[in-house]
C-alpha cells in the first residue's frame, strides 16, 4: 500500500494522473526499482574501496623542513656545492698547510723563495657544506638541534670537518658552534672564505645561557674550550687547564644591532721532570716547568642600516693573550727555562659597507687590520713574528636565479714582521655557490 502511495505521489509531481492505466504504473514502478538497485550498488562499491593512503611526509614547523606523518620532529637538510677559484698575483701563501683562502699571517715576504712563486691559479670545492637541523616540541619548549660539516681542512684530502653540533632547549645551548665572543652580524661579507682581517672567527664546544631582557637586549654567558681537546691557533706552547669564560650583551632593532663582548682565558705551561738527548748523544736532566698567565679580551661591534639597501658594519677587539680568539694572533710564548708565559697585546678592527644594487646584485667594500702592540712580549718574540697584517676587498655577488650565487672580488693584503720585513699580496677571488634546502 505504501509503495502505491509513493508511486502516486511521484506520478502527481510528473503531472501523470494518479489513477493511470496499469501498464504505465507498472513501468514507473520498474524505473524506481532500478534506481534503488543502482543506489545500493554504488553504496556497496564505496564501502569496498580502501581508505585513501596516509601521507608519508608532511610539511614541518621549520622553514623548508618536513616531518613523517604521525611524528612531531621537523627535519631540514640544507647546504651548498661551491667552487672557489683564485688567482694570486703575489707569492705562494701558506703552502705548508694547504689553506688556499687568503691567510695574511703567511703572505710571502719580499726576497723569499715563496715570493718568487708568483701568479698561481687554483680551484677547489672543499668549502662545500651539508647540514641537518631538527626541531621537536617538549614539555620545556622546542628542542632545536643542528649538525653541520664541510670539507675544508688543511690536509687538502677533502675529509669532513665538523662545524656545528649542538642542541638548544629554552635558554640553554650545549654543543659546538660559533664562540660567544664572535659577532657575526658585524662581519662584512667577502667572497674569500676566510673573511676580513682583524676579525674573530671561531667555533668552540661550549655551554651557553641566554637571558632575554626585552627592550634591554640579551645577556649571554658561556664557558668554552678548545675544539678537539687540543691545539687551535698559534698558541701551541701553552695549554688551558680551565674553560674560557665569555660574556656578551647585544641589542637589535630595525636600525641594526650593537654587541659588547668580553672574555678571560688561561695560558699555562706545565711539564714533569724528564731527560732529553743532546746533539752529542748524551742525556741531560730537564726540570719540570710550571707557569700560567690569564689572558683577556674585549670587543665592540655592530651594524647600522643607513637605508633599506645600505648598511655600515664595524667591529673592534683588544686584548692580551687572547690566542685563538683572534684570527691572526701571534699566540702566547712560553719560557720553560724561567717558568714564565709572555702574552701579546693585540688589537684589531674591521670596517665594511654593504650595498644592495638590485634584486639580484649586491656589493661590499671592506678593510681590516690586526696589530701587535708593545710590551714584554716584544722582547722575547722572534723577529719573524708579525707586527701587523691588513687587507681590503672590493666585491660583488650576483644571484641570477634562486639558490645560485656567483661572486667576484679583488683583495689586497699586506704583512709586516717585527724585524722590518714585509710582503704584499694582490689576488682575485671567484666563487660559484649552488644551495639547497633554503
Amino acid at each position: 500500500m505504501k509503495k502505491r502511495v509513493l508511486v502516486g505521489a511521484i506520478a502527481a509531481a510528473l503531472s501523470i494522473p494518479a489513477f493511470a492505466a496499469d501498464p504505465a504504473l507498472e513501468k514507473l514502478e520498474k524505473q524506481i526499482a532500478d534506481l534503488q538497485k543502482q543506489i545500493s550498488e554504488l553504496k556497496a562499491a564505496q564501502t569496498a574501496q580502501p581508505a585513501p593512503a596516509q601521507q608519508a611526509v608532511v610539511k614541518g614547523d621549520l622553514p623548508g623542513s618536513f616531518k613523517r606523518a604521525g611524528e612531531d620532529t621537523s627535519v631540514r637538510v640544507y647546504g651548498f656545492a661551491r667552487l672557489d677559484a683564485v688567482h694570486n698575483f703575489g707569492g705562494r701563501n701558506n703552502a705548508a698547510q694547504g689553506d688556499y683562502a687568503a691567510y695574511q699571517p703567511s703572505i710571502a715576504l719580499t726576497g723569499s723563495n715563496d715570493a718568487a712563486r708568483r701568479g698561481e691559479t687554483y680551484m677547489f670545492a672543499k668549502t662545500s657544506r651539508i647540514g641537518v637541523e631538527a626541531s621537536a616540541p617538549t614539555a620545556l619548549g622546542a628542542l632545536n638541534t643542528k649538525v653541520e660539516a664541510d670539507f675544508y681542512n688543511t690536509t687538502g684530502s677533502g675529509l669532513f670537518r665538523l662545524r656545528h653540533a649542538y642542541g638548544q632547549l629554552g635558554n640553554w645551548l650545549i654543543g659546538q658552534t660559533w664562540s660567544t665572543f664572535m659577532d657575526l652580524d658585524s662581519t662584512p661579507e667577502t667572497v674569500d672564505f676566510n673573511g676580513p682581517t682583524g676579525n674573530t672567527s671561531l667555533r668552540q664546544p661550549q655551554i651557553r645561557y641566554t637571558y632575554g631582557a626585552g627592550a634591554a637586549g640579551n645577556f649571554i654567558a658561556a664557558i668554552e674550550t678548545k675544539a678537539n681537546g687540543g691545539y687551535v691557533g698559534s698558541d701551541d706552547n701553552t695549554m688551558t687547564r680551565v674553560p674560557d669564560v665569555v660574556l656578551r650583551w647585544e641589542k637589535a632593532g630595525d636600525w641594526g644591532h650593537v654587541a659588547l663582548r668580553g672574555l678571560t682565558t688561561e695560558n699555562a705551561i706545565k711539564s714533569d721532570d724528564h731527560t732529553e738527548t743532546t746533539s752529542s748523544g748524551s742525556t741531560a736532566f730537564v726540570p719540570g716547568t710550571t707557569g700560567s698567565k690569564r689572558g683577556y679580551g674585549v670587543g665592540l661591534g655592530g651594524h647600522y642600516m643607513v637605508t633599506p639597501t645600505t648598511s655600515l658594519l664595524a667591529s673592534t677587539s683588544y686584548g692580551k693573550g687572547m690566542g685563538r680568539f683572534f684570527n691572526e694572533s701571534v699566540g702566547a710564548k712560553a719560557d720553560a727555562a724561567n717558568n714564565k708565559v709572555y702574552l701579546p697585546k693585540e688589537y684589531g678592527y674591521v670596517l665594511g659597507v654593504q650595498q644592495k644594487l638590485s634584486d639580484t646584485l649586491r656589493g661590499s667594500v671592506t678593510y681590516g687590520q690586526q696589530r701587535l702592540l708593545g710590551g714584554d712580549y716584544i722582547n722575547v718574540a722572534d723577529g719573524s713574528a708579525n707586527r701587523s697584517v691588513q687587507s681590503g676587498t672590493v666585491g660583488v655577488i650576483w644571484a641570477p636565479v634562486a639558490n645560485v650565487e656567483l661572486g667576484g672580488e679583488f683583495m689586497l693584503s699586506h704583512r709586516q714582521t717585527l724585524d722590518g720585513r714585509s710582503g704584499t699580496e694582490p689576488r682575485l677571488n671567484f666563487a660559484a655557490t649552488y644551495s639547497f634546502g633554503n
